[in-house]
């Protein structure tokens, strides 16, 4: 199940984050040491409990994704990565509340209960009962 940031255990976020870094440095090509890995991925939870609690981990996961293999960047700085993150985040924005022509790299939030879809059929529930109402 996909949670909030904001609802992971620092401990675990970490451990999440570590994985990713370490992802993150093989797609890339590079070999860090094993502390310099470790060192970032401290660093990226707390940046993610900070600054993004409201995404999931998901979406960090597709940020980096995307930003590897879409952007110019090659080498893990925090200003990489947060470009990254907030790119996608951007992109989750602009399709919050679409429920037609939904950007296709978001389609694994459109599961039942985990994105776009519920929440522009929310809104437009919402819209439709306001109608009614006012007729």
């Amino acid at each position: 199940m996909n949670e909030k940031i904001r609802n992971i255990e620092l401990r675990v976020l970490r451990e999440k984050c570590c994985d990713l870094m370490t992802q993150t440095y093989m797609e890339l090509g590079q070999r860090p040491s094993e502390e310099d890995v470790v060192s970032f991925a401290v660093i990226l939870a707390n940046d993610l409990m900070e600054d993004f609690p409201n995404l999931e981990f998901v979406d960090i996961q597709k940020a980096f994704r995307n930003g590897i293999r879409h952007t110019d960047k090659f080498h893990i700085t925090v200003k990489t990565y947060y470009s990254w993150i907030k790119s996608w985040r951007q992109i989750i924005w602009d399709n919050t509340g679409k429920t037609e022509n939904v950007d296709k790299r978001l389609t694994y939030r459109n599961k039942k209960g985990t994105g776009t879809k519920q929440i522009g059929n929310q809104i437009n529930n919402q819209l439709k009962q306001l109608r009614n109402g006012n007729k």
